[in-house]
């Protein structure tokens, strides 16, 4: 799609982004006894108290009392609340991919008629994998800001408020009425005809998601039936990859090869507590392409992914050996990590594991935990992001085995260091749950099209610009000349040289950024030399 000029984009929600489905809403009011509910819904508003929710006229509370009322029913606030909410379908995959993605280009907003039971369902924008606040600047809805659309009072306080200017604004929106307001200010409008055709229009756009189920169902795929063999198996989350990791398959390794076995590591995909708990956001040492490529350079026969999903956090830890460790993997011996536990509500310990395991003809073994060098304290994924938010990379690098890293897409940022004398790129994560260590400066690696570069990176607020609460990551490439804008780009973390702090003046952040710079040419053996960057 053409988005020349553009660089707002402002989304409706429903018929846009999540489909409509008015009948089976009504089907369920007929069921609590409500049938007239008909009366009161059209495509592109509503009347009586489905209205009056709509418009921020009345409460949630005062709009269950108004419906048992009209309607003469007894149903309880809960029944009413899921009735309505079925004129809502889930909100497709891939239109959250697309909104993610659009978001790390344009300023994204949302425009939407609608009430605080429709709403919940931006809930399948995290449980997608995606905050909600990174895919939307801000959300202008009917109820809460006492607008609706297609009047033009709603649209002239959404570019007032942001600061847009109409003509660089794109408005999506399935109602002919609304868009028609929109252009009449200027704004460029597009107006698909299904919740389907968003995929059609930005193919470009649905990335993340997509490919981890891609990368599930290629790990999976083999030429010749995996049940054919026994195998001795590991299983687990593995987030990092860490040296503890590492130890485990090379042990499931030679374990295998005395038994004359295949070796196998199953890892889950996503996070349980994802499935578990909408609402739960973790911060991950790596992402799923990222986790996949470590545990197959670990060299275990066969890497695979397991999609972790409800059914699946059901099955007690008998039920998981039986059905897909037995079953499914043909697993005749497990290896688990000293710390792992599995089944549902993780109730059960490595005795039950071990006793279920002589019910199924499955031995089961644990492994030791690998300690740091010259010190007690065993190596885990909690341990290491509790070293990295306290901004103690050498300690977290040495857990890992490798530098911790983080990958991205060099986005449009303030343009203020190229002032300073060291402009710098503002990266633009590639998964919103990657975690990011604590806000300060570090000396860094930075590969862009395959080469490195040394460089010094900032995490933070950049109080003394007062940049605000927007977290910012930037970073001074030295050695670099060229145009980084749009390149894909992987910063590889060395050392912590700083906290981050607010300077008097613009002048003594300078001389700052100088001793930084010297810190880090130190760092990597080099002499006083100078740095050259295009300017962002």
């Amino acid at each position: 799609m053409e988005l020349k000029g553009i660089k707002n984009i402002l989304f409706d929600f429903g018929g846009v982004l999540v489909k409509l489905n008015p009948q089976a809403c009504l089907d369920a009011f007929a069921a609590l006894g409500a049938p007239q509910v008909a009366d009161y819904l059209t495509p592109y508003g509503h009347t009586g108290p489905f209205g009056l929710l709509e418009n921020g006229n009345i409460s949630l509370e005062d709009f269950r009392n108004e419906i048992r009322t009209i309607f003469g029913i007894t149903a309880g606030d809960e029944e009413i609340d899921q009735a309505w909410a079925a004129f809502l379908e889930d909100i497709p995959l891939e239109n959250t991919n697309i909104v993610h993605n659009l978001s790390k280009k344009y300023r994204v907003f949302l425009l939407s008629n609608t009430n605080p039971v429709h709403i919940r369902k931006l809930k399948q924008f995290e449980q997608a994998g995606h905050l909600l606040n990174q895919c939307f600047e801000k959300r202008y809805l009917s109820y809460e800001i006492g607008l609706s659309k297609p009047h033009r009072e709603f649209f002239e306080h959404v570019l007032k408020d942001s600061c847009l200017k109409a003509e660089e604004c794109l408005f999506i929106d399935d109602g002919p009425a609304n868009c028609r307001s929109a252009e009449a200010l200027g704004i460029k409008t597009l107006c698909p005809e299904n919740v389907e055709e968003l995929s059609k229009y930005f193919p470009e756009m649905i990335s993340n998601a997509a490919s981890e189920s891609r990368l599930i169902q290629k790990s999976q795929n083999k030429t010749e039936p995996f049940m054919a063999e026994k195998t001795v198996a590991t299983i687990g989350f593995f987030d990092g990859v860490h040296l503890g990791h590492q130890q485990l398959i090379a042990s499931l390794r030679q374990k295998a090869a005395q038994k004359n076995l295949s070796s196998l590591v199953l890892a889950f995909w996503p996070h349980p507590r994802m499935v578990l708990h909408s609402d739960y956001c973790p911060q991950l040492l790596n992402d799923c392409s990222e986790k996949l490529a470590l545990l197959q350079a670990c060299g275990a026969d066969n890497t695979k992914l397991i999609r972790f999903h409800k059914e699946l956090s059901e099955k007690s830890a008998y039920e998981f050996m039986n059905e897909v460790l037995k079953k499914e993997w043909n697993v005749s011996c497990l290896l688990i990590g000293y710390d792992h536990h599995f089944g549902k509500n993780r109730r059960e310990n490595f005795d039950d594991y071990r006793r279920y395991g002589d019910m199924l003809n499955m031995e089961v073994l644990k492994a030791e935990p690998v300690l740091l060098p010259e010190s007690s304290q065993a190596i885990s994924s909690s341990f290491i992001r509790e070293a990295l938010l306290k901004g103690e990379i050498i300690k977290a690098n040495a857990a890992l085995g490798y530098d911790y890293t983080i990958k991205g897409k060099v986005g449009s940022g303030y343009r203020v260091g190229r002032k300073l004398g060291f402009p710098t790129a503002n990266i633009i994560p590639s998964d919103p749950h990657k975690l990011i260590p604590m806000p300060g400066s570090y000396i860094v690696t930075a590969e862009v099209e395959n080469k490195l570069y040394p460089g010094m990176l900032n995490i933070g607020q950049r109080p003394t610009l007062q940049n605000g609460r927007q977290r910012s990551i930037e970073v001074h490439l030295l050695d670099f000349s060229g145009d980084l804008y749009e390149k894909e780009i992987a910063i590889y973390f060395k050392k912590h040289l700083r906290p981050e702090k607010r300077f008097p003046s613009t002048a003594e952040l300078t001389n700052q950024l100088i001793l930084d710079k010297e810190a880090v040419l130190r760092f990597f053996g080099q002499g006083e030399k100078k740095s050259s960057q295009s300017e962002l």
